[in-house]
């Protein structure tokens, strides 16, 4: 090793035992100290998490419905406080401390509000056998008998007693041979069948299907409802009947639903803590799209 090299090393290791000699020294949080690495280089030290509240707000929180959004933005709000509504994903996004605007320092961008809209049970219920989304979801006449009992309160027409009396008559004929079906006057349809064993061998008798059903649905937890219209398919194949559901333009429930959320969010902020009258935080701005 050369003498330069040397005179290198001792110095860096004198350098490194004098800062290990030092005392204790206080030093007040929160603050940015820039110091000698003991390698004849400097290193940046920040206190921050040593101080009794940091310098900037960061935090990254999701809520699910409009009114917890509302609460948290008219709590954490500042003048560079605006919204973005992103209709494709169902998002609403709060960015709490964003740019103020011209004339204005940028925000640090770092704390932010998420609205996580959730599907209810129901609204999933009823889109997982909508053939529109899932051409295989068909049924037979048992699975469709017991999904119309389950979800019968919220089908609002044709009311709950047609409704029981239709899956009843669907779990009573599982032992038949379906003929034809006739589409009556009203837009119904008649299954005519022959009883095939027991009994009542030979016997004749008919089932009425209605053409469609309204119901009334909650497309997000904490959203309005809605009338959806499902229309009630049918095969008959060798191996017997069976049913489907299909939904009639449910993105357009979808969209509408999330544009009266933006809207409650809207009129949300602009009457702070539902107090008319309020000031609130009319200037907050929503955009549609994504921060």
């Amino acid at each position: 090793m050369s003498t330069i090299e040397n005179t290198q090393t001792e110095a860096g290791v004198v350098s490194t035992l004098a800062q290990q000699a030092i005392d204790p020294v206080r030093i007040d949080t929160g603050e940015v100290y820039a110091v000698a690495d003991g390698m004849g280089g400097i290193r940046v030290v920040d206190t921050d998490a040593y101080a009794l509240s940091p310098r900037h707000t960061s935090a990254s929180r999701t809520v699910t419905d409009a009114l917890s959004f509302v609460t948290y933005v008219n709590r954490h709000q500042r003048p560079g406080t605006e919204v973005y509504a992103h209709t494709s994903s169902s998002s609403v996004v709060a960015v709490i401390d964003s740019h103020e605007g011209s004339d204005s320092l940028p925000g640090w961008q770092k704390h932010k509000l998420t609205l996580g809209l959730e599907h209810t049970k129901a609204w999933l219920a009823w889109t997982a056998v909508d053939l529109g989304a899932k051409p295989s979801a068909w049924m037979d006449q048992q699975q469709f008998a017991e999904f119309i009992e389950d979800r019968a309160l919220d089908v609002i027409e044709p009311d709950h007693a047609r409704l029981i009396e239709l899956a009843t008559k669907f779990e009573a004929t599982t032992k038949v041979e379906f003929g034809s079906a006739v589409r009556l006057d009203n837009g119904e349809v008649k299954f005519e069948y022959t009883e095939t064993v027991g009994p009542k061998k030979g016997n004749k008798g008919g089932i009425d299907l209605p053409k469609e059903l309204k119901l009334g649905l909650r497309p997000y937890i904490g959203g309005p409802i809605y009338y959806v219209f499902a229309s009630l398919r049918y095969r008959i194949r060798s191996e017997g009947l069976v049913l489907g559901i299909a939904l009639q333009r449910p993105e357009n429930i979808l969209e509408a639903a999330f544009a009266d959320i933006v809207t409650e969010i809207r009129d949300g902020i602009e009457e702070k803590d539902g107090r008319p009258g309020h000031p609130g935080i009319a200037d907050v701005p929503i955009f549609y799209g994504k921060p």
